[in-house]
């Protein structure tokens, strides 16, 4: 959280964390699809919102237990892949809004240290 709170406070933004949402998004998964673009109209529409941040990050359950990786890098690269998938689907819904994309890489087992990249 110090992480968005510094990027743009968090009194400031609305926050919707559902696991594995971004790669719900990049498998054209209705469920997850559609809840989300709800969620992201609803920012867009009532509070004006017009940047939106992807974050995803290393060891995450969800990609695990999807694909077999050889590498944590091949992880990264899945990861990434599905965060442009999923930018460019709502790019298509909201033109206006900007996709911020975030590789957070745990540098610890509890998550407390973390290193954050942005992604281009």
């Amino acid at each position: 959280m110090k992480f968005l709170d510094n990027k743009c406070g968090l009194g400031k933004c609305d926050i919707v964390s559902v696991a594995g949402s971004g790669k719900g998004i990049a498998d054209s998964n209705e469920i997850f699809r559609n809840y989300l673009i709800r969620q992201i109209k609803l920012s867009h529409d009532l509070h004006e919102s017009r940047n939106v941040i992807l974050i995803h990050h290393s060891d995450c359950g969800v990609y695990n237990n999807t694909y077999q990786f050889n590498s944590t890098e091949e992880e990264k690269q899945k990861q990434i892949e599905d965060m442009k998938k999923s930018e460019a689907v709502i790019k298509e819904n909201f033109p206006d809004m900007i996709v911020e994309k975030v590789w957070a890489q745990l540098l610890d087992h509890n998550g407390e240290k973390i290193e954050f990249t942005i992604i281009e």
